[in-house]
């Protein structure tokens, strides 16, 4: 591929003709064609590797060919269910998603996506506590700077006030606790002992909030919003799972872009070595090719909803025949590749390029496991100052890249800048789980272009 055929950097999409009927925000104007592995085509014949996938959602790669041979030999039998009848799609699936959870999160409530996930767990702490005697916890406790979805309830439960702003006042159940972080560390304290002390924010938000009053904490694995693929230590989680175990509080790992691989491991909570209540599934779920997702719970809240007590929830597409054929099959060419494997080995390989990253004067971070990791980026270092937001440096960042062939997905990006912009910008790679270090190699190659390119721009270096 020629990158130099066109000195005009991608722009803003012209709104315009077919476009005007789509209700929806398309940042740059390129149109993608075709998609294979881990490359994007446009209309215009320019390839791109697809270094975020969508983000993190895109676990097996574009146009794998099982995948869709799944979807349509169940196509043929049945393509919906009614509510009223049990079908095989739906039990195989979730008999895999019990293999391979961690622990005994052994029962799953199927959807069709992350924020129908975390709405159902919503739901599903609510009705728990009620039926088990609890009926004054009702409150949910999130961090800020996180994500957890865009219905009402799981804007909510997110902590960052761009997601809210024209919405609030939002529902009133919840509050929120500060995310780890590094950069808040003081120099006199361990990792260990400062994530038993960041940890420790969620004991001191039950007490305000009332024990009696709060139904769950959830949070991600592996830190997202701004400051995203930030790993706390095992000690944070540690402490979290003690303080939610001896208020009754239900944990809930929001699992969305962590599970199924992303991390190295088949969930992110598994680097912890702590267990969730409940978890939440989707994207890398089934690899995107139909929506799909779940919300998954222990041995112990599904006891309570067997026999005469029913979830009270539902959805016309949840548990659909078509994205449970696309589930299984996804999870069967995991195990069969060894896709689990290979994310921990391409992304040590991916993380042998921290060094490397870490020359470059805006580069103020590299963080994450697996085949997720963000690359922070600063204008100045000591002190570590941002980008306003007038320069305008990230659509530039993600324009260039996109003529070196590499498309990103960054934690602001948007048609707007967010008011924490001020935390910083990170561009989020996450390829597929399939990616060959060959690939990494190609892919970070067109990464340090570009942010060689950027920097010269941006007068920075």
């Amino acid at each position: 591929m020629n990158h130099e055929q066109d000195n005009k950097l991608p722009g803003e999409l012209v709104i315009e003709g077919d476009w005007t009927t789509a209700f929806s925000y398309h940042a740059f104007d390129v149109e993608l064609k075709s998609a294979k592995g881990i490359y994007l085509y446009d209309t215009d014949g320019r390839e791109y590797i697809d270094a975020s996938g969508g983000p993190a959602a895109i676990s097996l790669g574009h146009g794998e060919e099982r995948i869709t041979e799944a979807i349509s030999k169940q196509m043929s039998n049945f393509s919906y269910c009614h509510p009223i009848m049990a079908n095989r799609p739906r039990a195989d699936l979730c008999a895999a998603i019990s293999e391979v959870a961690p622990g005994d999160l052994n029962a799953s409530f199927l959807v069709s996506g992350g924020s129908e996930a975390v709405e159902s767990a919503i739901k599903l702490t609510r009705q728990y506590h009620v039926v088990t005697g609890n009926a004054g916890k009702y409150k949910i406790i999130s961090r800020y700077d996180s994500y957890h979805g865009m219905t009402l309830a799981t804007q909510t439960l997110s902590g960052n006030p761009f997601l809210k702003g024209i919405m609030e006042p939002m529902l009133p159940a919840g509050s929120h606790i500060g995310q780890y972080s590094d950069y808040e560390k003081p120099a006199s304290l361990s990792r260990e002992a400062w994530g038993i002390r960041c940890a420790q924010e969620l004991e001191k938000a039950i007490y305000f909030a009332g024990e009696d009053n709060v139904a769950a904490f959830i949070a991600t694995p592996v830190g997202n919003g701004v400051e995203y693929a930030v790993i706390a230590p095992a000690s944070y989680w540690k402490e979290i799972r003690r303080i939610c175990d001896e208020y009754n509080v239900l944990l809930i790992a929001d699992e969305v872009v962590t599970g199924f691989g992303r991390t190295g491991k088949w969930f992110g909570m598994e680097l912890f070595g702590v267990q969730a209540d409940m978890m939440t599934i989707a994207k890398g779920m089934s690899s995107c090719y139909i929506p799909l997702g779940a919300v998954t719970v222990s041995d112990r809240i599904n006891e309570v909803f067997k026999g005469d007590i029913t979830f009270i929830h539902g959805f016309t597409n949840g548990g659909h025949p078509l994205a449970c054929a696309a589930g299984l099959a996804t999870i069967n060419i995991m195990k069969s590749d060894g896709l689990v494997e290979n994310s921990d080995r391409s992304g040590k390989h991916l993380f042998s390029y921290t060094r490397e990253l870490m020359l470059h004067p805006t580069v103020s971070d590299v963080r994450g496991s697996g085949l997720c990791m963000a690359i922070e980026l600063a204008e100045t270092q000591e002190p570590r100052s941002f980008f306003a937001p007038e320069t305008n440096a990230e659509a530039l960042f993600m324009s260039i890249a996109l003529k070196n062939g590499v498309a990103f997905y960054s934690t602001l990006y948007g048609p707007k800048r967010s008011p924490l912009f001020s935390r910083g910008l990170s561009m989020l790679v996450a390829p597929a789980l399939c990616i060959t270090e060959a690939e990494v190699d190609e892919m970070m190659g067109r990464m340090l272009k570009t942010i060689t390119q950027w920097e010269d721009i941006m007068g920075v270096g």
